[in-house]
């Protein structure tokens, strides 16, 4: 459908499905008819859906469940959906790591998150759960990065496990939000910011969605990045609407980058 100010320039990205540029949001058990604006309002623009890991643990295999009729309505509209990782390091802990994702693919998920909030998993076991939810036909969301760290990240390390994740099937790496607090301090002023940048080159764009929540942090990945971050995957739906202006340059946070541009070229620029 063609908008109302087709006449107007403004600025663009790639619509879904879509390789980069990947928003991943979390429902945080919402209820239908919140569910339902949520991809009225915002769908177009979110590729992910992640479901609280409690609501995921009490469903019952019944398409008629809140639970199973949301993740239908995700799927419709062109989302992946995954549980929170610790589905998985419950599954991990009691060695039921294969029946577990083949439950969640009959439950109707189309991924999975595996992180180490709670537990420890050498390599070898990381490699097994990958491989386990590719052959269940699960795509894999693996997250890296301690939750407090005691030091600033360590780049070769983080890289050597991306690439060893993404060889053994992963789909996208999570960078946990502390490696951002750490390396960027609050708005990309810290000195250990090239950090970020360095494990970006060395891994792929394309590989990596940060954990950013705060906007500051947000700004400066679109601004140093482009608009071809993946986000995620803790955003709330709330956010969705501001997040894809800023990804733009198109708000505050995002420093209306493209307006100015188009300022300066008309020579009105403020």
């Amino acid at each position: 459908m063609k908008r109302a100010l087709e006449f107007l320039e403004i600025p663009t990205r790639s619509v879904k499905p879509r390789k980069q540029g990947l928003t991943i949001v979390r429902d945080h058990n919402i209820g239908w008819n919140c569910a339902v604006d949520m991809v009225d309002a915002v769908g177009p623009v979110i590729d992910y859906v992640k479901m609280r890991h409690i609501t995921v643990c009490v469903a019952p295999l019944d398409e008629n469940d809140l639970t199973i009729k949301k993740i239908q309505l995700y799927k419709d509209n062109q989302m992946d959906v995954f549980p929170g990782g610790i589905v998985f390091e419950n599954a991990f802990v009691q060695r039921k790591v294969e029946p577990t994702f083949d439950t969640l693919v009959k439950m109707g998920f189309t991924a999975v998150e595996c992180s180490e909030n709670i537990i420890n998993i050498n390599m070898e076991d990381k490699i097994n759960s990958v491989k386990t939810a590719k052959k269940a036909g699960l795509k894999v969301l693996f997250e890296v990065g301690e939750k407090y760290p005691e030091g600033p990240l360590d780049v070769d390390l983080c890289v050597k496990e991306c690439h060893t994740l993404i060889e053994a099937g992963a789909d996208l790496v999570i960078v946990e939000k502390s490696l951002l607090e750490t390396s960027l301090g609050t708005a990309g002023e810290h000195a250990d910011a090239y950090r970020i940048e360095e494990l970006v080159k060395r891994v792929g764009l394309q590989y990596l969605t940060f954990e950013a929540e705060s906007k500051l942090h947000q700004g400066w990945l679109f601004n140093t990045f482009g608009p071809d971050v993946n986000i995620g995957p803790n955003l709330h739906p709330d956010e969705i609407a501001k997040l894809d202006a800023t990804r733009l340059t198109w708000s505050r946070e995002g420093g209306y980058t493209w307006l100015i541009e188009r300022a300066k070229a008309a020579g009105c620029l403020a």
